[in-house]
Order: structure tokens, then sequence, then C-alpha cells
């Protein structure tokens, strides 16, 4: 089992066990990790439609704040990943667990996703020195949300 995989299984297991210790003490619900969802294209595109919001704010401020756009291409990211677990019927509240869902998912072959490709399209829009390994893209007509 690979590392994705063991951090995924231990992701959904703290999660029950988080929202087991809610119910016995009467509190809300809430999580720090991942649990399996029913698919939700609709949460999907929620998601893209924040990464979109993140990405818009990108190009405003990136020329006089690029350590400001740094993080927002983060969260667009962030939001990209999001849409795919929702997709594939999770729901993430750890971005650790975030990330380690989106390798796994491509482990599987579930998805496609290519860090080169990924790191020459971010760097240009950017123009920063300093990047995150981990982006997805800056156009989302790559990540079609379908039925």
């Amino acid at each position: 089992m690979s590392r994705a995989a063991k951090h995924v299984k231990w992701c959904l297991k703290k999660s029950k066990q988080e929202l087991e210790e809610c119910r016995r003490q009467g509190k809300n619900p809430k999580h720090r990790g991942l649990i399996k969802i029913n698919p939700s294209v609709k949460s999907a595109e929620e998601h893209i439609a924040k990464a979109e919001h993140y990405l818009k704010a990108i190009f405003r401020v990136k020329d006089d704040f690029s350590d400001i756009a740094v993080s927002h291409a983060f969260y667009s990211l962030y939001q990209c990943f999001l849409a795919i677990a929702a997709k594939f019927g999770y729901e993430s509240a750890n971005q650790q667990c975030t990330i380690s869902l989106i390798e796994w998912l491509k482990e599987e072959e579930k998805i496609s996703l290519d860090n080169e490709k990924v790191a020459q399209r971010l760097i240009p829009t950017l123009k920063c020195r300093v990047l995150t390994p981990l982006f997805l893209t800056t156009t989302f007509s790559d990540l079609k949300i379908t039925h």
C-alpha cells in the first residue's frame, strides 16, 4: 500500500472517530480529515467557482503583491482539489488529507495530473520566484465536471 493510500485510510478513520466523538458528546458533527459522501457534481462546481474567484484575484495582485498571488494560487488549486474530491465522493477538512487523496486518485488512475505541465502553466501566470510545487492548472476548462 502506497504512502498516499495509507494516509487516505488514516484520514478516513480519523474523521470517523471525530464524528463519533461529537455524537457521543451531543455536539454538532465536525471533523478534521476526510469522509466518504455521495459524489456531488453540484459541490464540485461550487468549488470550481471559488477556484475561479481566487484566480481572478491573482491577476489583480500579481504585479504588486506576488506573495499574496502565490497564496491565492494555492487556494485556487486547493479548491480544484476539493472539486475533484467531491466529484469522487469525498469531503475534506484537512489540506494534507486532500493532497493525499489527490495523489491516491492519481495512483489509482482515476485522474490524470502531470506535475510538469502544471508548473509550466502556472509559473508564467504568476511571474514569481517562489512557488509551491503542487499546482493543478491556471484554466479550469481542463477540469470538466460531468454528471
